[in-house]
């Protein structure tokens, strides 16, 4: 990314991380192909158009289901305009979403990939309308955390400062699975420091259990990067030094030390057998059948494949963390293009979407809601991701992803991950990402 190219981050998302057209709760499917009539809506901008053009790419998800409800009740109670709807993917906005914000197809309103390639480009080419009056007159700064509302902040094209041109509604984040009958069964508690979690795998082994990993896929970045983020006691300190090269970084500290207890896991035997050969669904699956390893380090876009597949009681922890940060992110973003004819009606959607009403909604949907009320949800598989979330987003703890800095870091990372999971060579897995990094950032 110059700061941090998203197309590369976002290219691993949809490969290894199931992005999030696809990682968000299954939910029933909604017809969204090609155009919606949802009735009327009165264009409330200055030059405003008697047709809202709404864009998504949300499919079969959370946030399909919730968006399209908030979409039913905005054209209610604006009779005088018809909104049309169109379905797009991500690949279409990834690729084409500068050219057709500059374009007379511009639409009214519209989701979109977060990051420099993408939202931070669109910005500095004033394709983005500046959304802070909006954000000071809906008071969205009350409503989410920095750390969710910098993922829509821009200068000069760079994510994480300045003007908000895009807002999260939903997000998403990293942390331990357990197996809560095999834990109970043996007296194990949820650990909340880094001596307990190592003592906890010291435990499993004894009883001739590992944990789950894919080494061989995205959870070896993962779990270096979580545990990473466990060393950085100075939390969004270190998460912005680290992303956005506020100062530089101390590599001999945070990395190596992850690094070295990941060799250290190694020589004790606290993984599985050949583990740098184990794809990331086979550790998923071998997790679900309940028998040899209670617990796994995976994201929010498993949490229904474990409730539709784990036949045993599950929870959810965060990594134990002296900063309190973890790998996790707000997710994309709703924007309205500088060309939009309806500037008006777009953000007052976008704070619909914001309201307590659809946050907890979207909880209900499944999702992961940024601003819910945890004592408001139902869902049980949301209530176990939402409580560890809430926790998160309170300490302001996302630290984001781990191959965001540097275009190309993530191909890097995985395959120094892999290495380090077969030879146990820390300095050497250090070494690599630090000179790619430095070789890299601006």
């Amino acid at each position: 990314m110059k700061l941090r190219d998203n197309s590369v981050a976002n290219e691993k998302g949809k490969t290894y991380m199931k992005h999030t057209t696809k990682r968000g709760l299954r939910v029933a499917a909604i017809a969204a192909a090609g155009a919606l009539a949802l009735g009327g809506l009165t264009a409330c901008s200055a030059g405003g158009s008697d047709t809202f053009n709404v864009w998504w790419y949300e499919k079969d998800t959370a946030m399909a289901t919730t968006w399209k409800a908030a979409l039913d009740e905005l054209a209610a109670a604006h009779p005088n305009v018809k909104v049309k709807f169109e379905l797009k993917t991500w690949d279409q906005i990834q690729k084409s979403g500068n050219a057709i914000l500059d374009s007379d197809k511009a639409p009214d309103l519209a989701e979109w990939n977060k990051g420099n390639a993408t939202a931070g480009s669109a910005s500095q080419a004033g394709l983005l309308t500046n959304l802070n009056d909006y954000s000071a007159k809906y008071k969205w700064s009350d409503i989410l955390p920095e750390s969710a509302l910098l993922y829509g902040r821009y200068t000069d094209g760079l994510m994480g400062k300045g003007d908000l041109y895009g807002v999260s509604t939903y997000g998403e984040y990293a942390s331990w699975f357990y197996n809560k009958d095999v834990f109970d069964a043996n007296g194990w508690a949820v650990p909340t420091s880094a001596a307990e979690l190592e003592t906890l795998l010291g435990s499993l082994k004894a009883k001739g259990l590992t944990q789950c990993i894919g080494a061989k896929d995205y959870q070896n970045v993962h779990l270096a990067y979580g545990l990473t983020l466990a060393n950085a006691s100075t939390g969004q300190t270190f998460v912005k030094d680290f992303q956005f090269f506020e100062h530089p970084i101390d590599w001999a500290n945070e990395w190596t030390k992850s690094a070295t207890t990941i060799s250290n896991w190694l020589k004790a035997g606290y993984f599985p057998k050949n583990v740098a050969g184990i794809s990331a669904d086979n550790a998923v699956a071998e997790f679900q059948k309940g028998k040899t390893c209670p617990l796994i380090f995976g994201g929010t876009w498993l949490d229904q494949g474990m409730a539709d597949k784990a036949a045993f009681n599950w929870g959810k922890f965060q990594m134990p963390a002296t900063g309190g940060q973890s790998v996790g992110s707000a997710g994309n973003l709703l924007v309205i293009p500088s060309k939009s004819k309806n500037k008006d009606l777009a953000a007052e959607f976008i704070n619909m979407i914001l309201s307590k009403k659809y946050q907890n909604m979207l909880g209900e949907n499944g999702g992961l809601p940024l601003a819910a009320d945890v004592s408001a949800l139902t869902n049980k598989t949301t209530v176990k991701s939402y409580t560890v979330f809430a926790e998160i987003v309170k300490q302001d703890g996302l630290g984001m992803y781990p191959d965001w800095p540097v275009p190309g870091y993530f191909e890097v990372q995985l395959a120094a991950g892999q290495k380090l999971f077969s030879d146990g060579d820390a300095a050497a897995y250090v070494k690599t990402l630090q000179e790619f990094y430095d070789k890299n950032k601006p």
